[in-house]
């Protein structure tokens, strides 16, 4: 009885341990394949091969708003995220889409800038840099319950 409870404690760790190496080594494997290198300085945007994987590695993170009032009925509300580049390759152009939805996740105000190179000239490999969209115009009684910023389109050098 306790021979059976012991080796099907060792059974078990085992088959835990197997299932946590094949995870990380999907997960290495993920993430350590970089799309085709695309040759020529093309403006890369959704629907153009190569995009969807560049974006996935170009991560969008800690997304926050501040709302202000410049003047009477006028509501700015300020986008910062960190983006960080885990392509591979420096980034010469990004551009990024900036929406605030309301309850039903309907775009109440949203702008789509070029933060590289309007507020910084490149962003090199493993590099990371805090991006600011500013979305000026939102009315007044909009119900203002989400946020969100994502990469619309990127230029490598």
């Amino acid at each position: 009885q306790k021979s059976n409870t012991s080796f099907a404690s060792v059974l078990f760790a085992g088959a835990i341990l197997i299932a946590l190496l094949a995870f990380f080594y999907a997960q290495l494997n993920r993430t350590a394949t970089l799309p085709e290198r695309h040759a020529s300085k093309e403006f890369l945007r959704a629907g153009l091969p190569g995009f969807v994987q560049y974006r996935r590695l170009i991560n969008v993170e800690g997304v926050k708003a501040t709302q202000t009032s410049w003047e009477q009925g006028v509501i700015v509300t300020e986008l910062t995220a960190v983006v960080r580049n885990s392509t591979g390759q420096t980034i010469n152009e990004l551009e990024m889409r900036g929406v605030v939805f309301n309850e039903r996740r309907e775009p109440v105000g949203e702008r789509t800038v070029s933060v590289i190179p309007e507020q910084r000239v490149s962003l090199e490999p493993n590099g990371m840099m805090k991006a600011r969209i500013s979305i000026e115009g939102l009315p007044r009684r909009a119900h203002r319950k989400g946020i969100d910023m994502e990469v619309t389109g990127v230029r490598f050098e």
